[in-house]
């Protein structure tokens, strides 16, 4: 099964009425009847009132209508019927009076422009599920999308090849009179399908999530063709990117979104190409990407790289297939176009499936932080200031000081005095009181009380109890920004940084030593005696000099702890020798200290080194025998600063 959710009218005059209509009343003719004399007759109205009359007609059995067929009742107030060989189900008094019920209760809320929603569930042709199936996936998907008791009209529609059921629901709550939330409506509708599909034994129908191991939902994989034989090979064996999977990464985004949004060309596509340093030619009837260095060892059929890349689907939209124009000529409209990227054959793969689960992760992760905010928005309950009570009581007290002046002062003069002096302090106290609802109101604002958090700011919020999540949104947003504004990315060859893998995220550190600030993009910094120590970026954690050099060692052993916290796929020192060597110590400290190999180093000189150091200098101050000979040798320059040369001096 599946789900479809029809665009809107974009004036918003969408109309209950002509909703539930056309779910209910199936009386038009249909497009492959056969014409004769007789049946020519004038097409019915489509207006409200025209739709109402017939609703009644149906009710009360008049002309020709079929009359209406209770079915079943139920106690919480559902009521299936049939209507002209309709099947519906609502929850409300009558199917006849279902539309004015929905529009008067929409009427209490007069922020909700557009409170009707409409969405169908469509079974596989193959499928007959019966009615009793059809009503409970419709209260199924009503219950998830939190509008279980709002009002509905659910219709069962079998005039085509799928069986297929409408779904007409009032956004607005009967009772609270608040406007359901449809965020992510499509989302939450296609898990509600994968799961009626388990519990009712259908097929598994396509959508964007499919059920994986241990009985759980996940995304659907983007369909494209798999890995060729001799490019996995490739990377399997010699640990080298092929030309596949390179093109794949450079031009596969850009290719989609010019066919979405009609762009494409075979210009624009051998442009795209040759930006980044690849050819785009027919060969054996179809056609190839090849390498612009290597044009006749190099090659990958276009469509593996993306299917729409077939000369058979794209002949029939953009014609013949043309050449590449003449990226040699002196001309700059013809050869004023610049290579920027280019195959580089003996770069090593990265661990895509390391980095493909920690991207996983990370987006199931942020799905649950939206779910999470979307629940603190449906708790949020605004902040009662009783504005209301509170001058009821000024009014009543003061009403009581005036019946007490009335028995108290037989004199008329003085009594219209006490009057007067009431009066002007009844609106004393009424002035006080706006000063002081002001003011109140004030301070919730500034707090953020008086209204719900934007989901920016709940983050953020989330982000300073140390949540992973939230801490991996903001670093996103910061990536994002940094995108949209085409600026350099931070300079990831500083004197004294440790570099990770990109949106390697870590949870933030709570250490005595170390105080902690969260910035808004993400930057986490660890400040010591109020002086910033450690700045983690996520991709890259910096390490700044304390007041003393002696001062410093907790800020690198608090370095190594956060690389320890991260993934593991890229650990790399960056630094002269004494930093990279001082680094490398704390975190052969780190190792002995948590009893296993936390830290550990990428690159296999500063692997060989860290053994070096671990042995000269960890082993004997943890109290181990003396230093046994490492196979590696210190092969730093003679001249280079020893190790010993950053001891301070020990208390």
């Amino acid at each position: 099964m599946n789900v479809i959710i029809p665009p809107k009218r974009r004036d918003g005059g969408t109309s209950f009425m002509k909703l539930v209509g056309y779910l209910s009343l199936r009386d038009e003719k249909k497009s492959d009847d056969v014409i004769t004399p007789e049946k020519i007759e004038k097409p019915t109205s489509r207006s409200s009132q025209a739709i109402f009359d017939r609703l009644v007609d149906y009710v009360e059995r008049r002309d020709e209508f079929s009359p209406m067929q209770v079915i079943e009742s139920f106690p919480d107030g559902r009521e299936q019927v049939i209507v002209g060989g309709v099947e519906c189900e609502t929850n409300c008094f009558s199917l006849e009076t279902a539309a004015a019920e929905m529009n008067m209760v929409a009427a209490q809320n007069r922020h909700c422009k557009d409170p009707v929603y409409h969405f169908i569930l469509s079974w596989q042709a193959d499928e007959t599920p019966t009615p009793a199936q059809v009503f409970d996936s419709a209260r199924h998907c009503l219950e998830k999308m939190g509008m279980g008791h709002h009002q509905f009209v659910t219709a069962i529609h079998r005039d085509t090849d799928n069986i297929h059921c409408h779904i007409a629901v009032n956004r607005v709550d009967p009772e609270t009179y608040r406007a359901a939330n449809l965020w992510n409506d499509a989302d939450t509708l296609q898990q509600c399908c994968r799961v009626l599909e388990k519990r009712f034994g259908f097929k598994q129908d396509n959508g964007s999530w499919v059920w994986g191991d241990n009985n759980t939902l996940h995304r659907a994989p983007w369909r494209f063709k798999s890995v060729p034989q001799g490019a996995a090979k490739r990377e399997i064996f010699s640990d080298k990117e092929s030309l596949y999977h390179y093109a794949v990464r450079q031009t596969r985004t850009q290719i989609t979104d010019a066919i979405k949004n009609k762009t494409a060309s075979w210009n624009y596509f051998h442009l795209l190409m040759h930006a980044n340093g690849l050819g785009f030619r027919e060969q054996s009837g179809g056609l190839v990407i090849y390498d612009l260095e290597r044009p006749d060892i190099m090659m990958v059929k276009a469509s593996d790289v993306h299917p729409t890349l077939a000369k058979s689907r794209l002949e029939p939209y953009l014609g013949p297939f043309e050449g590449p124009p003449s990226f040699d000529s002196g001309d700059l409209e013809e050869g004023g176009y610049a290579i920027y990227n280019r195959y580089q054959p003996e770069f090593h793969v990265r661990d895509r499936d390391a980095r493909k689960e920690r991207r996983e992760e990370r987006a199931a992760a942020r799905d649950d932080l939206k779910l999470r905010y979307q629940h603190y928005r449906g708790e949020w309950v605004k902040p009662d200031l009783n504005v209301k009570t509170r001058h009821q009581e000024i009014a009543a007290h003061y009403q009581a000081m005036k019946g007490d002046v009335r028995h108290s002062y037989p004199d008329p003069l003085l009594r219209k005095l006490m009057y007067r002096v009431a009066e002007f302090e009844r609106m004393k106290a009424t002035a006080e009181l706006r000063i002081q609802i002001r003011e109140e109101r004030k301070t919730l604002f500034e707090s953020g009380q008086y209204r719900p958090l934007s989901y920016r700011s709940w983050v953020e919020r989330e982000a300073l109890t140390g949540d992973v999540a939230a801490v991996s949104q903001l670093r996103g947003w910061a990536y994002r920004e940094k995108r949209k504004a085409r600026t350099s990315a931070p300079n990831k060859h500083k004197d004294t940084v440790l570099v990770f893998g990109a949106a390697d995220d870590s949870p933030l550190l709570e250490r005595s030593t170390h105080a902690t600030r969260l910035h808004r993009n993400g930057t986490v910094e660890y400040l010591r005696d109020g002086v910033v120590g450690v700045v983690d970026r996520g991709d890259q954690v910096e390490i700044k000099p304390g007041f003393e050099d002696y001062d410093d060692t907790a800020n690198y052993h608090l370095a190594a702890e956060i690389a320890g916290a991260k993934s593991g796929e890229r650990v790399e020192v960056v630094g002269d020798d004494d930093f990279v060597d001082r680094v490398l110590i704390e975190g052969c400290r780190l190792n002995y200290q948590q009893e296993k190999e936390v830290f550990r180093p990428t690159d296999n000189w500063q692997r060989g080194r860290s053994e070096v150091l671990e042995h000269r200098h960890v082993r004997p101050e943890m109290g181990y025998d003396d230093p046994a000979a490492s196979r590696q040798t210190d092969d730093r320059e003679d001249d280079a600063p020893t190790v010993d040369s950053y001891w301070g001096p020990r208390p």
